[in-house]
């Protein structure tokens, strides 16, 4: 017989959202691990994607941020904490 296992819904990730959710990992530990960093995206990766997960991070850890491109071709991402 099957054994069945509460869980909290918030720590429960399926289909596309337990994708999402390991590659906002790195966003999280960066965001935790400093005030201010830059974001280099590989070719890759599309702008769009790279700036939402950074927000996403940004909500899930509770830190607030600012972000902008360096570059009009936007592969260069920077971001800082603003408040506290």
């Amino acid at each position: 017989m099957p054994k069945f296992e509460p869980l909290n819904p918030e720590d429960v990730a399926i289909g596309r959202g337990r994708a999402a959710a390991e590659a906002r990992m790195q966003y999280v530990d960066a965001i935790a691990s400093s005030d201010a960093g830059r974001i280099v995206l590989d070719r890759g990766d599309r702008g769009s994607t790279v700036k939402r997960l950074l927000g996403e991070a940004s909500k899930q850890s509770g830190v607030r941020i600012r972000s902008s491109w360096a570059d009009d071709k936007q592969r260069v991402l920077y971001w800082k904490r603003v408040g506290r």
